[in-house]
């Protein structure tokens, strides 16, 4: 939530009230990117209308709304299921649909509001498959499906799956309320239903598809591998009051808790109850599947649409623990009608005993339990044995009703205490300050400039800080990031890995390729009123940048100065056709740094060349021969370690030191004139560090290596010099042609260029997508790719009008579907209508 969804509800906010192209594409997406995935997956929900009342500075407060609302709508949804499905009004309804309310995935997932509402929309689901089964209307299933697979998909797969298993087991089973043939017929509707649901939600899942087979699918860990993930039994210990922590976030056990009376009723259906036979074996048949595919691999992998989920695991575990509140209450229904089975009864309590005992016995094997919370489940589950004795004596009672209605209740609501006292969280001021402060920053540039252009900072909150501060950036976290993004990006040193993108470690040449025009560089506070200090907490160095000494400094007020580069180029210039085709990627950031501006200017020659050093000193460690891949090792292990090099620097240039992606900040500390080079890290690929720059007059910087380790390996560890005087003139030559854009939104971007030559192209810094469209003096032009990143168009000589237009590829084929499907409902409504009347 605050390294993510919080900056995408700022976008939703931003989009839906000022400029709702942000629908299809955003610039704020690293360099630009799809954005229809980022909203079917992230951004659907009917609750996040809420934040359009509100403004982006108050967002953590209105999350704070719409989960509350998101936690009661659940309750309230399973409380309809079971009014609806057993005609059941009293208390224990109530209690019950607390139960589902809170439990144990809700409140480990209560920070993902997007999958909460599948929470919501499953008991819906359910009823509208009953009723299906039962020769009731379609109606309630259809819509209630399509809006899941709309709101969203991911969470749509697991319920559609949990359908799936349940009319096939039970189908086989014969477990269906009618006969064989009508149950043939009951399935024939349920696929019909199915069909019109996936039909009428197309138009949202066929782009969002297309979008994740260029994106999380081509990172995404998806090792099938016959294996368990752990012991079945340790699912037992989420029984527990408060079994919950931080470390099961990541990589923990499924979190299944419901209250101990569902557990209890859950074992008697089975044992005790008077349900038939292929009933019972149906739900234990089902019930299996769910327990092995919280722990069997294949089938986890499965349910996660064979992507292996990156923390939180087991996702689809609120279907399961459904299921059990579900036939805990057949079991309850049960009781009150036919009386209870006491031997089966004491079946079930021996089992639930047994496992509470093995439990105890086993208890350091779970670190997330502690003797507290496992008393406390003794006590509840001794008081629902209890309750449920007296309940088979005395049937329906009022005071037993309202027993069974404050004791799943209060049980509940002690695991939610527990558990949310194990999970830290981010200060609101945190956000509301950093969004206050940079949205009004970036409002004062547009208002100054309005031309088409990208910004970076120095600081950061979160990777995402392109959609709060309503910007075009070049940084990312999302699980739709394209994958040439995040290649691109690694390829020219910038931090990269699963799902997204950092531009922190730009150069001067890359601040210009990518159209940077305006720098935001955090301000150093110094004041003796404590009280001002809490000024700088939420804009956290992300990166050293002397290159900024090349740029203008426009404004600046209390926190943050604002730079702007004379040296970045638009979004389009023309460049020879020539050397736009190479496309082989050196396993070197400069390197590929010195081939990109040799496709754009093919005389320009290297940029970059390598830097010299002198003077190295030593102390406590050995001396090495050079610095590229050399491994520092220290003399004493307890001293001090360090060595120090001098780089002489030339006036007019930029300096930049290579890292290997395995070098640790922690185990290196590298310092430039003392000062420490803050950089961020990790990183799949190398990156680059600007460690200097001269304005008018030579001099030398001191660089101090320091180590924590025993042996540190110096990987690709080089310094560059920077030509500027070749890049000025480089970048003043580009500048001659550009592309001028006359209009431009996140989708479209419509401008005149002049071309003086022939066999030229015009040449962008627009990610490469086949949902670009491009059309030149009114002809669609198909565009090519370049630097396996961008987009460019072969284009003669002359002036002319080009126009860009971006949509998500698979929109126009899912919305003839879902016309088509409303054209089926429609047909086939009126022959039912005419066939009734004649």
């Amino acid at each position: 939530m605050g390294q993510q969804y919080v900056d995408f509800f700022a976008h939703y906010h931003d989009t839906l009230l000022h400029d709702p192209s942000g629908i299809l594409y955003s610039f704020a997406k690293g360099l630009g990117g799809d954005m229809f995935g980022t909203w079917s997956y992230y951004l659907m929900s009917p609750l996040n209308l809420i934040i359009l009342l509100f403004p982006v500075e108050k967002l953590p407060s209105v999350i704070a709304i719409i989960t509350i609302l998101k936690y009661g709508l659940s309750g309230l949804s399973f409380g309809y299921f079971i009014i609806k499905e057993k005609a059941m009004t009293n208390w224990p309804v109530i209690g019950f649909a607390t139960t589902y309310a809170l439990m144990g995935w809700m409140v480990a997932n209560q920070l993902n509001t997007l999958w909460i509402d599948a929470a919501i929309l499953l008991p819906i689901i359910f009823l509208g498959l009953l009723r299906i089964l039962k020769g009731g209307s379609i109606k309630l299933y259809i819509i209630s499906l399509t809006a899941m697979l709309i709101i969203n998909y991911y969470m749509g797969w697991m319920i559609a799956i949990f359908l799936t298993a349940y009319m096939l087991i039970f189908g086989f089973a014969k477990a269906f309320p009618k006969s064989n043939q009508t149950s043939r017929r009951r399935i024939l509707q349920w696929l019909k239903g199915s069909i019109i649901s996936g039909g009428l939600s197309a138009w949202i899942l066929i782009p969002t598809f297309i979008s994740l087979l260029s994106s999380k699918t081509q990172y995404s860990k998806n090792e099938f591998r016959i294996r368990f993930e752990y012991n079945p039994l340790q699912i037992l210990g989420k029984f527990v009051n408060g079994a919950f922590d931080f470390k099961q976030l990541p990589n923990g056990t499924a979190n299944v808790f419901v209250a101990s009376l569902v557990v209890i009723l859950f074992c008697y259906y089975f044992f005790g109850s008077q349900a038939k036979r292929n009933f019972k074996i149906a739900n234990l048949a089902l019930t299996t599947f769910f327990i092995l595919s919280m722990c069997f691999q294949p089938l986890d992998l499965f349910w996660h649409g064979m992507q292996l989920p990156v923390w939180y695991p087991y996702r689809f575990s609120f279907i399961f623990s459904f299921w059990m509140i579900y036939t805990a209450f057949n079991a309850l229904m049960d009781i009150i009608k036919n009386g209870i089975h006491w031997k089966g009864y004491a079946v079930s309590m021996v089992v639930v005993m047994l496992a509470m005992t093995y439990l105890g016995v086993f208890m350091k094997q779970f670190e997330y339990l502690n003797q507290s919370n496992y008393l406390w489940g003794w006590v509840y589950l001794i008081l629902s044995a209890g309750i449920i004795t007296f309940l088979g004596l005395y049937h329906e009672n009022l005071i037993l009703a309202l027993a069974i209605f404050f004791l799943m209740t209060g049980e509940m609501s002690l695991n939610f205490i527990n558990s949310f006292n194990n999970i830290s969280y981010l200060n609101n001021s945190d956000y509301t300050n950093f969004a206050s402060i940079v949205r009004k920053t970036v409002g004062n540039i547009k208002e100054t400039d309005r031309s088409f252009y990208r910004m970076g900072t120095t600081f950061s909150r979160t990777k995402n800080d392109a959609l709060t501060g309503n910007f075009n950036g070049g940084s990312i976290f999302s699980s739709t990031l394209e994958s040439d993004t995040s290649n691109f990006m690694g390829d020219i040193g910038q931090p990269n890995g699963d799902a997204y993108v950092f531009y922190s470690n730009g150069t001067l040449f890359t601040d210009s390729l990518l159209s940077m025009k305006y720098f935001l560089n955090q301000r150093p506070i110094q004041t003796t009123n404590p009280g001002k200090v809490k000024l700088t907490q939420f804009l956290n160095a992300l990166t050293t940048k002397p290159d900024l000494g090349n740029y203008q400094l426009t404004s600046q007020n209390k926190l943050i100065s604002t730079y702007k580069n004379p040296y970045a180029l638009p979004i389009g210039f023309v460049t020879p056709s020539k050397g736009l085709k190479n496309s082989r990627v050196p396993n070197n950031p400069i390197a590929y740094q010195n081939k990109l501006a040799r496709q754009l200017s093919p005389n320009i020659g290297n940029l970059f060349q390598i830097a010299n050093y002198s003077d190295i000193k030593y102390h406590n460690v050995y001396p090495i021969m050079k610095l590229n891949n050399s491994v520092i090792r220290k003399k004493k292990m307890m001293a001090q370690s360090y060595f120090t090099i001098k780089v002489p620097i030339k006036k007019h240039t930029s300096y930049y030191m290579t890292l290997g992606p395995d070098i640790s900040d922690k185990q290196l500390t590298i310092l430039v004139d003392g000062q420490n080079l803050v950089q961020f890290r990790p990183s799949k690929k190398m990156v680059v560090a600007n460690i200097a720059n001269a304005t008018d007059h030579d001099r030398t910087v001191n660089v101090e290596f320091m180590t924590t380790a025993d042996n540190v390996w110096l990987q690709d560890v080089n310094i560059y010099q920077f030509n500027q005087a070749k890049f000025s003139k480089m970048t003043h030559s580009l500048k001659k042609q550009p592309f001028s854009i006359k209009k431009w939104n996140n989708h479209t971007l419509n401008g005149t260029i002049n071309v003086k030559a022939n066999n030229q192209s015009l040449t962008t810094t627009i990610p490469y997508s086949k949902g670009w469209h491009v059309t030149v003096d009114n002809h669609t032009v198909t565009p090519r790719q370049w630097a396996k990143m961008f987009l460019y168009i072969p284009i003669s000589k002359g002036h002319h009008q080009v126009k860009f237009t971006y949509w998500p590829v698979g929109l126009f084929p899912g919305i003839l579907i879902t016309g088509m499907t409303c054209i089926w409902i429609g047909t086939d409504y009126y022959l039912k209508k005419r066939k009734k009347y004649d």
